[in-house]
């Protein structure tokens, strides 16, 4: 599975790596920016909730073997659009194909876990971080250097490694077969309800830290536009690096010591975007925002999986719908704001977001202890 991270990376990476030459060519406003995040991410979410259907038809494996080449096409026409319209459609394009793939790799990722009985979420999500880190870098100077849809090349090898192994390794488990043995065990659903809104706000500020980073290092140096991806880069290397060692300290010292600690880092690192500094401080910030929103999502992801052995897809399904909510509307304020202000206002706004995840976190964990297994 470690390949399926990589090239989830590889695309996310060298997308992200490409917007701020993306949306000069096409034309995109701040509020345009906005309003194609809160739009696709509507999609994604729309795809990662239809997960558990699907899988009554098709196994985790057959369903990134088909998404993993389609996630090829999506993003080399994602790197070739020059119109708003295009941008917009693209950016649903791709959040569909990412959206399942996202699910169905997670799905897969948290059986091996529990078959192992070793904690390897974070480290899975690590490899994408580390792996988006050199794409986004990369995808920033080919962009500007030559041209964007030239960056596709970096995602090929990962895509084609996942797709071998996938097709080599990893079995086909029917959702409606494997996730039907215990039929009478219900759902908990109000407790992945909590983990959702939690993991909510906590996506929606990894995602527009990715979506945005680019943009602000553009704005605050424009000589130095060729190394725009150099924020998201060291954002994606300490997100990862803090992934690879994020299971041992789980372990150690419990998910929520963790992720309280982690969080207050982030909201350091928000503020510090939020006033504006040089655009190295603000590289320095990033790497302390990637820092801070490492762990937090893949053990809330990894619980919610935990809580439903019997039906793993439809578990993280609903957790991912129940969090979608402010996950689509922040990204099209967000949007608002950058155009009523600038960018820095919304690594502002951002602060505040993590702020609210955090303490809706220690309300989940204090509120559900008995239930939430703290380990």
């Amino acid at each position: 599975m470690l390949f399926t991270f990589a090239a989830f990376g590889s695309i996310v990476g060298t997308h992200v790596g490409s917007l701020p030459v993306l949306v000069q060519q096409a034309g995109v406003s701040p509020w345009h920016f906005g309003l194609a995040g809160s739009l696709g991410m509507a999609t994604n979410i729309l795809c990662m909730s239809a997960g558990g259907l699907i899988n009554r038809f098709a196994s985790h494996r057959t369903v990134l073997l088909v998404m993993l080449p389609v996630s090829a096409i999506a993003l080399l026409y994602a790197l070739t659009v020059t119109s708003v319209a295009a941008f917009i459609i693209s950016f649903l394009v791709l959040s569909a194909v990412l959206g399942t793939i996202d699910l169905f790799m997670n799905a897969e990722a948290s059986i091996v876990e529990e078959e192992r009985r070793i904690a390897s979420f974070n480290t899975y999500h690590g490899t994408v971080m580390l792996v988006l880190a050199a794409c986004a870098l990369l995808g920033s100077i080919v962009s500007v250097e030559f041209k964007p849809w030239m960056g596709v090349l970096f995602a090929i090898v990962p895509l084609a490694l996942a797709w071998i192994t996938v097709y080599r390794h990893a079995p086909a488990r029917l959702g409606h077969a494997h996730e039907t043995q215990k039929p009478s065990a219900p759902l908990p659903l109000r407790l992945l309800a909590l983990i959702g809104i939690a993991a909510g706000f906590n996506v929606t500020c990894e995602v527009a830290s990715i979506q945005w980073s680019g943009q602000l290092l553009a704005a605050t140096a424009p000589e130095l536009a060729a190394i725009s991806g150099l924020g998201l880069a060291f954002y994606g290397l300490c997100a990862g690096t803090m992934r690879l060692f994020g299971d041992r300290l789980r372990t150690r010292f419990g998910d929520l010591k963790i992720m309280s600690a982690s969080l207050a880092i982030a909201i350091s690192g928000f503020a510090v975007l939020g006033i504006a500094p040089s655009f190295w401080i603000s590289v320095i910030a990033f790497a302390a925002v990637g820092s801070g929103l490492a762990v937090v999502f893949p053990s809330l992801f990894s619980l919610a999986g935990s809580l439903a052995p019997q039906a793993r897809a439809s578990a993280l399904s609903f957790t991912a719908f129940v969090g979608g909510l402010p996950r689509i509307i922040l990204p099209w304020c967000l949007g608002i704001i950058a155009a009523a202000e600038n960018v820095n206002a919304v690594f502002g706004a951002l602060a505040l977001v993590a702020a609210g995840a955090l303490l809706l976190i220690v309300a989940v964990y204090r509120r559900s202890a008995a239930q939430l297994l703290v380990k």
